[in-house]
């Protein structure tokens, strides 16, 4: 992650709790990176957007144009004002997220974080199809696994296991209409003894987190719950806690 994407997730308070306090301790140890921040900052404030609009690549261009122009003088004027205040926020950040520990996408991120980095992939025997994958997964090639997962479908779709992973890719990837319909599918093999269809459309609706989404999402994990589906630790847990 360049510095750009680290500040910017920072202020779109993607950042984990202990991840808000090491940027804060990065400002105001780092003058460099306080410099990097003010410009953002700056940035920010002229494009006359929010970084929750995705304007990201407006925001990069702003962001190199001021970086480039910079007048060391002027900077030094702003760092200590901007630096006071970022950490200030990362400090209010910091205390939110530890204290309010339950929004459904901070629960979502963090089981995706703990459990949906890396896949499992069997060792040894010939590589097939869905070994592939795998692995390309594993190796952060998400869209080349999408397809690998997508080409397995078109081969077979009945593939269960194909349209689970590609539903997770999906997730991974933010293309969460997709993900949903994967998991979706996942519903009508009802025989299986282990289908985490119903967790995974919660975990998608919370991180995708739209206008009725949570409720939605409450309403699959309370049915995880009661019907002992896979998931259900975890539904307990967040139910508890969100």
């Amino acid at each position: 992650m360049d510095n750009l994407d680290y500040i910017d997730s920072y202020f779109k308070n993607e950042l984990p709790p202990e991840g808000a306090r090491q940027f804060g301790n990065k400002i105001e140890s780092d003058p460099a990176f306080a410099e990097e921040v003010a410009f953002y900052l700056t940035a920010l404030e002229s494009s006359g957007e929010n970084a929750e609009a995705g304007k990201r690549q407006r925001f990069r261009e702003l962001y190199q144009q001021k970086t480039a122009a910079r007048s060391r003088g002027t900077v030094r004027k702003l760092v200590y004002y901007v630096a006071a205040a970022a950490v200030f926020t990362g400090v209010v950040l910091g205390i939110y997220q530890f204290e309010n520990p339950g929004s459904g996408r901070q629960l979502a991120d963090r089981y995706i974080r703990d459990h949906l980095t890396t896949l499992g992939v069997k060792m040894g025997g010939q590589k097939n199809s869905l070994q592939t994958g795998l692995q390309l997964y594993n190796e952060g090639k998400l869209a080349e696994a999408q397809a690998q997962f997508e080409r397995m479908i078109k081969s077979d779709t009945a593939d269960f296991t194909a349209k689970k992973n590609a539903g997770i890719v999906s997730l991974r990837l933010r293309e969460y209409d997709k993900a949903l319909r994967y998991f979706e599918q996942l519903e009508t093999y009802s025989t299986l003894y282990s289908n985490p269809a119903l967790f995974y459309q919660a975990l998608t609706l919370m991180e995708r987190n739209r206008a009725g989404d949570s409720d939605k999402a409450k309403q699959l994990l309370q049915k995880v719950a009661r019907d002992g589906l896979d998931g259900k630790e975890s539904a307990q847990a967040w139910l508890k806690r969100w």
